[in-house]
Parts: C-alpha cells; structure tokens; sequence
C-alpha cells in the first residue's frame, strides 16, 4: 500500500510541474516553475512518506505487544500450602518406612518367653491382709518361705535375722511368710511387726501340708528353678544366710 501511494505522489508533482513549465497563459512563470520543481517533488515525497509511516503503524501490530505474546509465560510457583504438603508427604513416607522396619525387628525377635511356674510354686492362698496371692506370682526368682506360728519364740528371735536378710537380698529373691498354727487374728498381730515379707494366713494348715513341714520355725528356700535349695527347721543364722546368698547370685 505504501508504494502505490509513493507511486501517485510522484504522478501528482509531474503534473504540477508539468503546469508550471509549461504556463501558456503565463509566459513569465517558466522559469520560476523549472526552478521550484525538485522542492516540489521532496515536499510530495515527504508527506507521501509520513503517510505510509503512519499506515505501518496503524495496520501493523504492536512490537512490545508481539514481543510479549512470543514471550512464554514461567510456570507459576507453588504455594507455600503444596510445598509443605510434599514435603511433610515424603517426611510421613520416610517415618513410614522406618516404622515398619521397626515392626519387622519386633516380629522376628518375637514374644518373651513365658516364666514356668515350678511345682512347688503352683499353689493360690491369702495374705494376712485378705487380698489374694498366687504362688506364680515369684516364679523366675529365687524365694524363701518361711513358716513360723504367733507364739512361737524360736520364730520371735529369727526375725532380726530374716528382716535383715530381706534388706540385703529384697531385690533379688522374694522372702515369704506363711503363718500357721493359730488363729487370723494373732497371725497377722505377728506379721504387722515383721516389715518386708508378704505374709500368708494359713491357719488351716494347708500350706504346712503342701510343703510337709511339721515344725516351726522352719525354712524352705527355692533356687530360681524351683529346685530346693535349701529344708530345715531350726535351721541356724549362718547356714540360712549362706544358702540366701548362694542363690541371690
């Protein structure tokens, strides 16, 4: 578009010119005419430039706009919201993987293996208190039953002796009276003053029975097996105490 207007600008100074160099009814305008003809021509020239400038920028499409629609928009980022949600979704996966490798550990050490209950051991009775006692509840552990009666004296002078061995060994081995031969009441007078034992009321004598004592005071200690460490009435402070110690360990 912008030649074809060059084009009939350029027609338009010639005849311009033409009329002004050929002046018939004007003879004295010829020279003035040859004269002015190339500052016609630039003036044509010009303007039929600036019009074809002007028709570009018209027609044509913005150059910034163009730029910016050949230039790729970035990718968005993401919000804070999804950035911790991904990371707090491979933090879980992570814990979840280290979860179940403890779960494995767990399943291939396996349960504890139960405590047997020996015996000598299998046996339920009542402490002086009234509240129940089963016999497997010291199974796995070294225990010394110690049968005594209320107005036994020989048992009265032991209990210094067994007090303090209850001191020395308490943790270790589980020290057990059973009190026979005598009514509830008494038994557990004389159980309130001996401090650290768990004190069984057997004043039917069944547990006298079980173990076959026929005398008080007596001992039977049990070594963590059940196995008998140690059976005797009247048994003295010494051969007591080195046997406890034996089998505390």
């Amino acid at each position: 578009m912008c030649t074809g207007t060059l084009v009939l600008s350029a027609r338009h100074a010639e005849e311009v010119t033409s009329r002004v160099q050929h002046p018939e009814s004007h003879p004295s305008r010829r020279y003035a005419g040859a004269a002015i003809r190339p500052a016609v021509l630039g003036v044509v020239a010009a303007l039929a430039l600036a019009a074809c400038g002007g028709a570009e920028v018209a027609d044509g499409s913005d150059p910034a706009a163009s730029g910016a629609s050949r230039t790729e928009s970035p990718s968005a980022p993401a919000s804070p919201a999804e950035s911790s949600s991904s990371e707090t979704g491979s933090t879980t996966s992570g814990k979840g993987g280290e979860g179940a490798k403890g779960a494995k550990s767990q399943q291939s050490e396996g349960p504890a293996p139960e405590t047997v209950v020996p015996a000598a051991l299998q046996f339920q009775a009542t402490t002086v208190s009234g509240d129940a006692f089963d016999g497997a509840s010291v199974a796995g552990r070294p225990v010394v039953l110690w049968f005594w009666a209320p107005w036994c004296a020989v048992c009265k002078s032991q209990v210094p002796t067994v007090t303090g061995l209850v001191d020395q060994y308490g943790d270790d081995v589980a020290f057990v009276g059973v009190g026979g031969l005598d009514g509830t009441d008494a038994i557990r007078a004389f159980a309130d003053d001996v401090p650290g034992l768990t004190h069984l009321s057997d004043p039917s004598g069944d547990l006298y029975q079980r173990f076959g004592i026929s005398e008080q005071s007596s001992f039977v200690v049990l070594d963590a097996a059940g196995g008998e460490a140690l059976r005797t009435g009247y048994a003295d402070d010494d051969a007591l105490s080195a046997v406890v110690a034996d089998v505390a360990g």
